[in-house]
């Protein structure tokens, strides 16, 4: 029987056993099965958890005095059977079987996460996270309009974006610092599968996007994200911050073009900068500027010698930057409407007001062109299907990584942004996922739980409500604006070169995914190294390292090889080689031990290849091996009994876990050679072709 140890009675248990010395000694608790701590029992149990264990044991052996009871404690907690040997200290309570209401709340728990904190909320969480909520609500909003314009959509969609998911994620969410919305990243992949079609096919992607992350998260298909190496992510990250920045500065100039390719836009921009309008590249710079000395103000805050209230000022000043240059462009375009006609820049359009229509997604689309039905949509939209939601929980594991536990169960988190995504589509909402200026501003303001998604999404909703029909003052170089530089710190070349210094293979990668991505489309970068890393990891499986040197035991020499991992029908072939040529070189005189001490694995496969093997250690006239005629052992040291199964009895194949067996085959087979001592011959003889050392006799 093992029971959960409770830390509050292990102390108990140990401030009873030193208050009680006479009663447990450590000849007590070997032979006493039970003792009284007030009401409550304290059992012995053989129990598997060493440290708790050792933790006990040592409180009860504090109170041994003499210098030979204290060498008694050393000798028991380093011997190898104490776990088996000596009995283990356990607080019990009432255990029994678990029933369908327990399981019904493990469940429960391990899916609705909010019932893993809700229970130590408090009122300093609560604040921090008030503080964080609307700080952050402030931040989405022109976020997300701006992300709606990248992704081609009313402004209003990207409101519609930035509520529902944070409400969802309240409930189900892992990630402290995840707040979800609209974001660059997602939008800017999104739009190349839904430019020139209707709106609806953007519902429709979110929608398709979610069903895909859920049936992912129920096929427990997380280990896939595994594949994709950091160098990957943040070469992606790099290169969809360089094609945003892109994207945006014809907004910034005011030209109106649509083609589809970095090359292809870079190239139209050239050729039409002549269109340029000064208004809004004067307001877009201004902007910039405008947030870039805001942003400067967090540095600010940071300095020691800064009054508390100076800080705190400039902290929240530099958090809502974006909020504020929306409100004052806004004013701006306002107030000079009142006296002109039209400002010379272009003003955000088609912002409608109101909560949008809780339905489905149209599964069919009529246009006066054609009608498209599920599947139809489903072909037009490809592969989009699959590269958002991964690009989606890239972001979201690549912000989990950056909390102080670094841990993400990737299962769980496909499951809550799936639902975010596919309830975001009944409410008109793109594509979402988490955000990294959002989690620089969750973890600046001390955010505590994900409580703070509630106050961002009411935030949202009441701007969605009541200020949408002014959504149509703010301009598109300040939304362009507010990208660019909320994007920038996407933008990371430092890792490359320290990846140029210290491994050219990653380097490699991360230039492979960063051009692909920039030149062919993100989807196209990510699929691409996703094959690199892939291919490198079947490669490191199929070439296991193998160390092969000469070993002696008692002036009897054998060939010891060691594989460096589990032995797999890839790998199998090249251990053959190497072993038979280490063979060939030594005549087939003295045998092949292989250690497999380290071998984790088998399949059926590599088991025939070790008979093949034993049947190849056999020299025959026709082997090209004249001089000699032999049959060298194959000797399988400390490989796993249930993995000898799998090997089919071979005349020359034998199984040995200790060194002792391996001196009485090596005997056995110089008595049967008829020579003992071969350390001379195979000196003279044996080139190996790998570092050999052989000990000299002194």
């Amino acid at each position: 029987m093992i029971c959960r140890v409770n830390r509050k009675c292990q102390q108990r248990v140990t401030s009873y056993i030193r208050s009680n010395p006479s009663s447990c000694s450590i000849d007590r608790i070997k032979n006493q099965d039970h003792y009284r701590l007030g009401s409550e029992s304290i059992y012995i149990w053989q129990f598997k958890l060493k440290r708790v264990t050792f933790a006990i044991m040592e409180a009860a052996n504090m109170t041994e005095k003499t210098e030979e009871a204290r060498a008694e404690r050393v000798q028991m907690l380093k011997s190898d059977t104490a776990m088996k040997n000596n009995p283990r200290i356990v607080f019990t309570a009432k255990t029994h079987n678990q029933n369908v209401r327990e399981k019904a709340k493990i469940f429960l728990r391990n899916k609705l996460r909010i019932l893993t904190w809700i229970g130590r909320y408090n009122m300093e969480w609560g604040i921090n996270d008030a503080i964080a909520g609307i700080t952050l609500g402030l931040t989405i909003i022109p976020e997300s309009i701006a992300c709606a314009l990248l992704a081609g959509l009313p402004a209003r969609y990207g409101l519609c974006s930035a509520f529902v998911g944070p409400l969802i994620y309240l409930f189900f969410g892992s990630i402290d610092k995840v707040i979800i919305g609209p974001t660059s990243l997602v939008a800017l992949v999104s739009v190349q599968f839904t430019v020139g079609k209707p709106i609806e096919f953007a519902f429709m992607l979110t929608f398709l996007s979610g069903v895909v992350q859920l049936i992912m998260s129920s096929l427990r298909m997380g280990f896939i994200f595994e594949f994709i190496s950091m160098p990957v992510i943040k070469a992606f990250s790099s290169a969809t911050a360089i094609l945003v920045i892109e994207s945006q500065i014809k907004v910034l100039l005011g030209i109106k073009y649509l083609v589809a390719g970095f090359l292809e836009s870079v190239k139209t921009l050239f050729l039409r900068y002549t269109e340029a309008n000064t208004g809004d590249f004067v307001m877009g710079i201004c902007a910039i500027v405008f947030l870039v000395l805001f942003e400067l103000l967090e540095k600010i805050a940071d300095r020691e010698k800064v009054k508390k209230v100076w800080k705190v000022t400039c902290r929240y000043l530099s958090f809502s930057r974006t909020t504020l240059i929306v409100l004052i462009t806004a004013i701006v375009s306002y107030v000079w409407l009142e006296y002109e006609p039209q400002v010379p820049f272009t003003l955000s359009k088609n912002a409608l007001s109101g909560l949008p229509n809780i339905t489905l997604p149209a599964f069919t689309i009529e246009t006066p062109e054609k009608t498209y039905s599920l599947w139809d949509m489903i072909a037009e939209m490809n592969v989009g299907i699959i590269v958002i939601p991964i690009t989606g929980i890239l972001t979201n594991l690549s912000i989990g990584k950056l909390t102080p536990k670094g841990m993400v169960d990737t299962n769980h988190e496909l499951l809550t942004l799936g639902l975010c995504n596919v309830f975001g589509s009944c409410f008109q909402s793109m594509p979402t996922s988490g955000a990294f200026t959002r989690y620089a501003i969750s973890t600046a303001c001390g955010l505590k739980s994900p409580m703070a998604n509630l106050y961002s999404g009411i935030i949202v909703l009441l701007a969605l409500i009541f200020l949408s029909p002014y959504f149509n003052y703010i301009p598109e170089a300040t939304l362009a604006a507010i990208l660019i530089c909320s994007i920038f710190t996407l933008l990371d070349f430092k890792l490359p070169l320290r990846l140029w210094r210290e491994s050219r293979r990653d380097f490699g990668v991360w230039t492979v995914c960063f051009f692909v991505s920039v030149l062919c489309g993100v989807e196209v970068g990510l699929f691409v190294s996703l094959i690199i890393n892939v291919a490198h990891l079947l490669f490191l499986w199929a070439r296991p390292e193998i160390s092969i040197r000469i070993q002696e035991v008692d002036d009897m020499q054998y060939i010891c090889v060691t594989p460096g991992n589990g032995i797999y029908f890839p790998a199998i072939n090249h251990l053959r080689a190497k072993v038979l040529k280490a063979a060939i070189q030594a005549e087939f005189q003295i045998p092949v031990v292989i250690d497999c001490h380290k071998v984790t694995g088998l399949d059926f496969t590599a088991a025939q290849g070790f008979v093949k093997l034993a049947s190849g250690l056999k020299c025959e006239e026709d082997d090209g091996v004249e001089s000699r005629h032999g049959e060298a052992l194959l000797i399988l040291y400390r490989m796993d009994v249930s993995l000898q199964k799998l090997i089919d009895n071979s005349d020359n194949l034998v199984f040995c876990d200790n060194p002792d067996k391996i001196r009485e085959f090596l005997t056995q087979e110089s008595l049967r050679n008829g020579v003992i001592n071969l350390k001379e011959h195979i000196r003279a003889s044996i080139d190996l072709g790998y570092k050999i050392d052989i000990e000299h006799e002194s």
